[in-house]
């Protein structure tokens, strides 16, 4: 299965993408092709690196793409406020993955919610157009992260992807008001 571990957003927070197929949630760790079986380890692992966690609010805000504004293959909807708690949340998520095997990324953790896709001549269009601000940025949004998700992806016969959550991990730490 194809499998990684993600805050879910909702429609709410995603509301104004470019895409309509454009996820719905904040990829904290790609996991690629895995057995299903590693799923009971993966739970074991993620289970108490997040538990003592406190929940906390996020905002989606701004845009930027990868690798470069020069030359998008992804635009993003960046994090400003939280932004901090979600990498600490990444870093927890990796640390508990690589004690059961998970090679480490090798590029930093970057929190961001996926708005397009850079596929063909009208999707470059329609990235120059959101990051020349030909197009309007979706408005600012904010989203309460009390869990995270291992979720699998998949593949419909159309060519769109599909999310399921396979087993979720809420965040059980006393609630604080530093949402950084």
């Amino acid at each position: 299965m194809r499998a990684f571990v993600a805050v879910d957003v909702g429609e709410e927070a995603a509301a104004g993408r470019a895409e309509r197929s454009a996820p719905q949630h904040l990829t904290l760790r790609f996991l690629g092709e895995i057995d299903p079986a590693r799923v009971a380890a993966i739970s074991e692992a993620l289970e108490p690196a997040v538990r003592d966690v406190s929940p906390f609010t996020l905002t989606l805000d701004g845009v930027g793409a990868f690798p470069s504004i020069d030359r998008p293959r992804v635009v993003w909807i960046g994090v400003t406020l939280g932004a901090d708690r979600i990498r600490e949340l990444a870093g927890r998520v990796a640390q508990a993955l690589g004690n059961i095997g998970f090679a480490s990324e090798r590029e930093e953790f970057v929190p961001h919610l996926t708005l397009l896709r850079v596929r063909s001549p009208r999707d470059r269009q329609r990235a120059r157009a959101i990051l020349e601000g030909g197009l309007p940025p979706p408005p600012p949004r904010s989203v309460r992260v009390d869990a995270i998700a291992l979720k699998e992806s998949t593949f419909g016969p159309d060519h769109r992807v599909s999310h399921r959550t396979v087993r979720t991990f809420p965040l059980h730490g006393s609630e604080g008001t530093d949402d950084r």
